[in-house]
């Protein structure tokens, strides 16, 4: 959802603004909806991992939420580094994504034969 609330608001965006409509939105509440997904998105594996107990996953998607956050957040030392805002965005939001699917891999290991 936090990548969704992020790239697909930006798209919609556009696509209205094709259309001749505007739309102000404000960044900061924006941001915020981009954070507290993301942060939603670790409590989900914080929940995975009480039943798999590989603590991987949980650590991959805490590092993603930080870069999201920190290119949100302290987004001007990200140039003076070399480095484009949107790319510490996008390998924030790779590493919630495969530890999402890290995640609901072990979780499926876990479970007993014929069982969904």
């Amino acid at each position: 959802m936090s990548i969704f609330s992020c790239k697909g608001t930006l798209g919609i965006v556009t696509g209205l603004s094709l259309m001749g409509i505007t739309l102000h939105i404000n960044v900061h509440a924006w941001a915020a909806a981009i954070v507290a997904f993301a942060l939603v998105a670790v409590l989900g594996l914080a929940l995975g991992y009480r039943r798999h107990r590989r603590s991987g996953t949980l650590l991959l998607g805490v590092v993603g939420v930080l870069f999201v956050i920190f290119s949100l957040y302290r987004s001007e030392a990200i140039p003076m580094m070399g480095i484009p805002r949107n790319a510490v965005e996008i390998v924030g939001f790779a590493g919630l994504v495969a530890a999402g699917i890290w995640d609901w891999q072990l979780k499926k290991a876990c479970q007993p034969r014929g069982s969904w």
